[in-house]
C-alpha cells in the first residue's frame, strides 16, 4: 500500500512538472506569432521572436524605462561581454538603447529578468506587418523555457522544462546558443555543415549568407534570382531573393522553397510552421513533427501590388512590375476595399495575390475622387 502510495506521488509530481505554465493562442492567418502582454494593467500584442536577443519596447514606451544602461552597467546587470552596442540584422547594423527592465506579464509568466530591454520604433512596421505590437519577446525571455508551437490549431503552450520533452515527435536536432544568445542548429547543406539561426521573427523561409549563395549556386541548387524589398526594424532595403532546389532540414527535403541574402542564415517562420515546433530550450533540443504537405512549393506574389494595412484600410504601398500581370489602372495610395465583394483581412488579400498565372482576382478600388472595379489579372513571378 505504502508503494503504491509512493508510486502515486512520484506519478502525480511528474505530471505537475509537466503541467503548462502558460496556455495560449495565436491568430495562423498572420504575418508572425503575437502574444498578448500585461503592461501595467494595459495589454498589447508582442512578436515572439527568437531571432532577437532581447526584449524589445517601442520606443512610445520609453518613458516607462528610465534612463539608459552604459555598456558596463548592462554587463554587470547580465554577466555579458557588450563589445558594442551594435547589432547586426537582416539589413545591416544599429545602435541600441538598453534599460533595467521593467515588469511585463504574459499571463502569469513574469517577462522581466536580469537582461536588459531594448527600444525601437516598431510603429514604423505595424502597416507591413498588418499588426499594431508594442513589442518583441527576444531570446533572452524565451530561452528560459519549452516552447510548444502548433500552427494547425494556433495554439502555444510554455513549460519551466525540468526534464526533457518527452511528447511525439518525428525529428530532432541539437540546438545551440550564439554568443547573442539566438538559438541555433546546424544544417548539412550539400555536403557543407552549416550554422543556421532559428528566427520566428523573419516570416520568410530563410536567409543565407552571400557566400552560401554563391555556394549553392555553385553546386546548381539555385533556380532563379531577382531583387525584392525587405522590411525590418531597422530599415527598408533591397536585397537578393532566390529559389532554391532542395533545401534540406530536419532529415527531409524541401524543394522550391524562397530565400533571402544577408549577413546572417537563418530559418524564418515560413518554413518552421510546416511543423508542429517543440523549442526545448533547457535542454537544447530542436523536435518537429511535419504536417502533411511540409514539401509543398513556396508561392510568391503575382500581382505586383505591396499591400500595407493603415489605419484599418488596405492601401497599395507600391507597385512592381510582373511579367503578364495586369493591374486595371490600380495605383499607389490607391484603397483595395474589397475582394470578390467581401472584406478581407492583409493574410487573405495576400493569399489570394498568390494563386495560379492567369488568374483572375475581382476588387473594389478607391482613390481620392471615386470608387471603381478592377479586374487584375495574375502574372508570372521573377522566381517561377
Amino acid at each position: 500500500m505504502r508503494i503504491s502510495l509512493l508510486l502515486f506521488l512520484i506519478l502525480l509530481s511528474l505530471y505537475a512538472q509537466e503541467r503548462p505554465i502558460y496556455q495560449g493562442s495565436f491568430n495562423t492567418q498572420s504575418t508572425g506569432i503575437y502574444l498578448p502582454i500585461d503592461i501595467q494593467g494595459e495589454e498589447c500584442s508582442f512578436l515572439f521572436d527568437t531571432g532577437a536577443s532581447f526584449v524589445v519596447l517601442d520606443k512610445s514606451l520609453q518613458g516607462l524605462l528610465g534612463e539608459p544602461l552604459s555598456i558596463e552597467e548592462a554587463q554587470a546587470q547580465t554577466g555579458l561581454i557588450f563589445d558594442t552596442k551594435e547589432v547586426i540584422t537582416p539589413n545591416g547594423k544599429i545602435t541600441l538603447e538598453l534599460y533595467k527592465a521593467l515588469p511585463l506579464k504574459l499571463g502569469k509568466l513574469q517577462v522581466a529578468n536580469r537582461y536588459p530591454y531594448v527600444t525601437a520604433d516598431l510603429k514604423a512596421l505595424w502597416p507591413f506587418a498588418g499588426e499594431k505590437f508594442c513589442g518583441i519577446l527576444g531570446s533572452s525571455f524565451l530561452h528560459q523555457f519549452r516552447w510548444e508551437l502548433d500552427f494547425q490549431k494556433g495554439s502555444i503552450e510554455a513549460y519551466i522544462g525540468a526534464e526533457p520533452y518527452n511528447g511525439t515527435y518525428e525529428t530532432r536536432n541539437a540546438l545551440s546558443f550564439s554568443r547573442a544568445k539566438i538559438p541555433q542548429v546546424m544544417i548539412d547543406l550539400h555536403g557543407e555543415k552549416i550554422v543556421f539561426d532559428l528566427d520566428t521573427g523573419d516570416n520568410g523561409s530563410g536567409r543565407v549568407r552571400q557566400e552560401i549563395l554563391a555556394f549553392l549556386q555553385a553546386k546548381k541548387e539555385v533556380l532563379k534570382v531577382t531583387k525584392e524589398d525587405t522590411i525590418t526594424v531597422s530599415a527598408l532595403s533591397t536585397s537578393t531573393e532566390f529559389r532554391v532546389k532542395n533545401f534540406t532540414f530536419a532529415q527531409r527535403s524541401y524543394p522550391n522553397l524562397v530565400m533571402q541574402g544577408s549577413e546572417q542564415n537563418a530559418i524564418g517562420l515560413a518554413l518552421l510552421k510546416r511543423h508542429k515546433v517543440i523549442l526545448d530550450f533547457p535542454f537544447k533540443t530542436l523536435y518537429l513533427e511535419h504536417y502533411d504537405g511540409y514539401a509543398q512549393k513556396q508561392e510568391l506574389d503575382k500581382s505586383g501590388l505591396r499591400v500595407i494595412l493603415k489605419e484599418g484600410r488596405l492601401i497599395v504601398f507600391s507597385i512592381k512590375e510582373v511579367e503578364n500581370a495586369k493591374l486595371d489602372g490600380i495605383k499607389i495610395g490607391n484603397e483595395i476595399v474589397s475582394l470578390e465583394g467581401e472584406k478581407v483581412s492583409l493574410y487573405t488579400l495576400r493569399q489570394a495575390l498568390r494563386a495560379k498565372e492567369g488568374t483572375v482576382v475581382n476588387m473594389e478600388i478607391k482613390d481620392e475622387n471615386r470608387s471603381f472595379q478592377a479586374k487584375v489579372v495574375l502574372g508570372r513571378h521573377p522566381l517561377d
